[in-house]
């Protein structure tokens, strides 16, 4: 059986993330807002969800990669609503340390578990699977998620505590 990543933003670095994820063999599930990037997504070859929950409900490990504090916030709560105990989620947007550390309250309050991991790289960057990825967090859910680095980026490294990454 092939292993499932969720996305959750399918804007430029999200996208990116899901195709490589995709040609690395996972099978993705993803959401965004919107409706042109979750075509995209399908005509790529993932699952569009109908929510942020619906992803969160569907893949151990979600990838969220989000344009603002306001979209971290919504699904910071659209991942809680889920309610999936053990649900790691790669927080990979670039967005100020207390952002990220009110989502992970809200993650983890709901039996999940977080990880800051900022990504060096743009864009184009991305769509040739040339990121780095800088995680912090729980060394276990670090662990947890080496494969799915390895399906988007080019290198990962352990920081230690969640939020040495975007520090």
């Amino acid at each position: 059986m092939t292993a499932t990543v969720g996305v959750l933003g399918l804007g430029i670095m999200g996208s990116a993330i899901a195709a490589n994820l995709l040609a690395a063999g996972f099978r993705v599930v993803g959401y965004d807002p919107l409706p042109a990037a979750r075509r995209r997504l399908r005509r790529d070859g993932g699952v569009a969800a109908r929510s942020g929950a619906d992803v969160a409900r569907r893949a151990p490990i979600v990838v969220t990669s989000l344009p603002s504090v306001e979209a971290l916030a919504v699904v910071a709560a659209e991942i809680a609503r889920a309610k999936r105990k053990g649900l790691i989620v790669v927080e990979t947007s670039t967005m100020p340390l207390a952002a990220k550390q009110s989502f992970r309250a809200v993650v983890e309050s709901a039996g999940g578990r977080a990880l800051d991991c900022p990504l060096s790289g743009t864009g184009a960057q991305a769509k040739a699977k040339d990121l780095l990825v800088y995680a912090s967090g729980a060394r276990a859910a670090y662990r947890a998620c080496r494969a799915v680095f390895e399906g988007f980026a080019r290198g990962h490294h352990y920081l230690g505590a969640f939020g040495n990454g975007s520090k």
